[in-house]
């Protein structure tokens, strides 16, 4: 039985043909699967005709939307554009897309990048909250921030106003990396007070955006922006934020992708604390110190020494039941499912995982179920 390979459409050089059909409303992950299936190449999914295209799968509505939007896109003229401007196109399945994202059922096929994404990043956290902060809501983010980045970890927000900017800014001015979701193309500044920061952000991690140059920031791309930030992290930490506040999307998404939910508590008395101490008493876990979140996210003073890059399977076997650990996103596996899904005996799987646990890679979490230690991205 072959050892499990990861799905993967992207086919190098076709930037392009991804960049053009992201143009075509309507064509996302799934349809751009069928097209590549049907295909073999999305190049040739560019140049296909009405009667391919909808053999592919594509609905009438969207093959009409591919042949007129078609002629009126240069596609190297589009790419030598983001070029100068220093903005890199990342598809999915291509290496140097976010591995974590990739693994979100919604992920983005494509997405703007100016700056730089590196293994670092795989160790990353989101910091989310809201716009209407109070000072002790600010002292909060800039101390918790300040001590992530020391330790290596990444910290990723959207760049809005109040807590989004403090951690960004903390990460910044403790030397480590930051990353910005936007929700408006990588040409535009939102907001515009924050051009400066955007600037030191580009130079010392990155900004990412689904959208293409010149869409603006209008308010109904922020919610699908709120993916990313928490699909590229292993957990959330939401530090003030109202009851109907937009942070809480990012945390509702971080919950349905599997991934950790941390919250600061706030005084009873303050209405920005109403939906950081709802989520207290639905589960989430609380955090006084950077050391509560270092901890449930395994990062010890190992972590300190070892890079994750370092925690790959040491031969196919690991590999391929890592690679299912991973896809399931922090949900736990039954050592009977693991076996199942990778056509592995149960003894190999059960020798196995012992030895993986040895090494931190894995965890059992009791009843013979499985769970990654943190995320591993393989070669």
């Amino acid at each position: 039985m072959p050892i499990i390979e990861e799905e993967n459409n992207y086919v190098p050089g076709e930037e392009k043909y991804w960049l053009g059909f992201s143009r075509v409303g309507g064509i996302g992950a799934v349809r751009l699967r069928r097209l590549v299936t049907y295909f073999g190449k999305l190049a040739d999914a560019w140049k296909a005709g009405a009667a391919d295209l909808l053999q592919a799968g594509l609905e009438p509505k969207l093959v009409e939307k591919v042949l007129s939007l078609r002629p009126t896109l240069n596609l190297e003229l589009e790419i030598e554009k983001l070029e100068k401007l220093g903005i890199a196109v990342l598809v999915q399945g291509s290496p140097n897309y976010p591995a974590r994202l990739a693994q979100v059922d919604n992920a983005p096929p494509l997405l703007y990048c100016k700056g730089e994404l590196t293994s670092r990043d795989d160790l990353a956290l989101a910091v989310v909250g809201t716009r209407q902060f109070s000072s002790y809501g600010k002292q909060v983010t800039l101390q918790l921030c300040r001590e992530l980045a020391a330790q290596n970890v990444t910290i990723v927000s959207g760049m809005a106003k109040g807590i989004d900017t403090f951690a960004h800014q903390s990460a910044l001015e403790a030397g480590g990396r930051t990353v910005a979701v936007l929700g408006c193309g990588l040409d535009v500044v939102y907001p515009p007070e924050n051009r400066a920061l955007m600037q030191k952000i580009i130079e010392q991690g990155a900004v990412l955006s689904e959208y293409p140059l010149g869409t603006q920031p209008e308010a109904v791309n922020f919610p699908p922006r709120n993916r990313i930030v928490s699909g590229m992290s292993l957990g959330v930490l939401l530090i003030e934020a109202g009851i109907k506040s937009g942070a809480l999307i990012t945390v509702e998404f971080a919950k349905e992708q599997g991934r950790d939910v941390f919250v600061v508590p706030g005084s009873i008395y303050y209405r920005m604390s109403e939906g950081p101490n709802r989520l207290l008493r639905e589960g989430a876990t609380a955090v006084t110190c950077a050391a509560d979140i270092l901890q449930d996210l395994q990062v010890n003073t190992m972590l300190d020494k070892v890079d994750v890059q370092e925690l790959q399977g040491d031969d196919d076997v690991e590999k391929a039941l890592l690679r299912l650990l991973n896809r399931s996103s922090g949900e736990l596996m039954h050592i009977d499912e693991l076996s199942r899904e990778s056509g592995l005996s149960i003894s190999v799987v059960s020798s196995t995982l012992t030895m993986m646990e040895l090494k931190g890679t894995v965890r059992q979490m009791g009843g013979m179920n499985y769970v990654a230690a943190r995320y591993t991205r393989l070669k």
